[in-house]
């Protein structure tokens, strides 16, 4: 600085003067400036907590059990959710009796996997990739023809039923209820189709009803006369179903009960025919003088010596006499031969 002249160094002087005054002063106004910040945070903090306390009370009033407010919840990918296997569908060629077991499978897959089938265009898609033969060539057409039937699978069964359905083919054909017969199954089995077969035709209850019992066999009718037959189908089956376990059960029984055991006959000593008399027409025994008959001592007599009962003599007995069929059948005097 001992080089510079006084004319310079009063001239820097000078200006570090008007500089530091200049800092002094911007000093100030930024330290008035954030003490009036720190004031106006304070206000605000302190009107924030006043609004809050109000807001508390408002709640407070109108619930008396306000819940707790939920933490806040990381938001997390969705877990992938697990589907039940299911076997594999069978397809379907046209058979009008396979139509509705077709359509209703198919339900209850796209029921079991919703993520799998989650638009309608993929139902109707995996039904259309089920189809054989002729039905194949019928939802093909439907497909390339980008009608509603193509992008909702209700309107799609709706017309595979016009199609391939048996209430397409008339009032009846899909039940055939007339021509069924319950034969050689229970009344169970019988019902069941029945039941089916009903489901599909378009009679009514009534209707439903005489056909049913006219397909009953004569065992159950008959047992059926003894009751007030129901009014309703559904009665009238579970009636019939009934009595034919009972009669079931009773056939059962009686194939497997067991024979009473008779008594034995006593076998019986072998009976001498030489040692009886044959008959006779009412008149005197043989050997017989005079008397109605013989005396024990008598028969004991020809028994011992084997002596005819109405000759008294040897070498035959009475039915072989020849006495006896000389004299035709009278008694001969031979009683001093006794």
């Amino acid at each position: 600085m001992l080089w510079l002249n006084d004319g310079v160094q009063s001239k820097l002087e000078k200006c570090m003067e008007q500089h530091q005054a200049q800092l002094q002063s911007a000093t100030s106004d930024v330290r008035q400036a954030a003490a009036a910040n720190d004031q106006s945070i304070a206000t605000l903090s302190a009107q924030i907590q006043q609004l809050a306390v109000t807001v508390t009370q408002l709640v407070t009033a109108g619930d008396p059990n306000p819940a707790p407010a939920p933490p806040p919840a990381d938001l997390a990918p969705p877990l992938p959710v697990s589907e039940p296997r299911v076997g594999t569908r069978e397809c379907y060629g046209g058979d009008p009796e396979g139509c509705n077991p077709f359509l209703t499978n198919c339900s209850i897959l796209f029921a079991l996997k919703p993520h799998t089938f989650s638009t309608e265009r993929a139902k109707v898609a995996f039904a259309i990739n089920h189809l054989t033969e002729r039905a194949r060539l019928w939802g093909t057409a439907e497909w390339e023809r980008q009608i509603p039937a193509g992008s909702s699978f209700q309107a799609f069964a709706d017309e595979f039923r016009k199609v391939f359905s048996e209430t397409s083919l008339g009032p009846d054909a899909g039940g055939g209820l007339l021509g069924m017969r319950q034969g050689a199954r229970t009344v169970s089995d019988y019902s069941i189709e029945f039941r089916t077969r009903a489901l599909q035709s378009q009679w009514n209850a009534a209707a439903q009803t005489n056909a049913y019992l006219l397909g009953l066999n004569d065992y159950i009718k008959d047992e059926l006369v003894s009751h007030d037959l129901p009014s309703s189908l559904d009665k009238l089956i579970e009636l019939a179903t009934r009595l034919d376990r009972r009669i079931q059960a009773r056939r059962q029984e009686k194939r497997h009960r067991i024979p009473e055991q008779l008594p034995v006959p006593r076998p019986r000593p072998p009976v001498d025919v030489n040692h009886f008399p044959a008959p006779h027409d009412g008149g005197p025994e043989p050997i017989q003088v005079g008397r109605t008959s013989l005396s024990p001592e008598e028969r004991e007599h020809c028994r011992q010596r084997n002596l005819c009962l109405y000759c008294g003599k040897p070498g035959h007995y009475v039915f072989r006499c020849p006495v006896k069929g000389a004299q035709g059948g009278q008694p001969c005097g031979c009683a001093s031969q006794v």
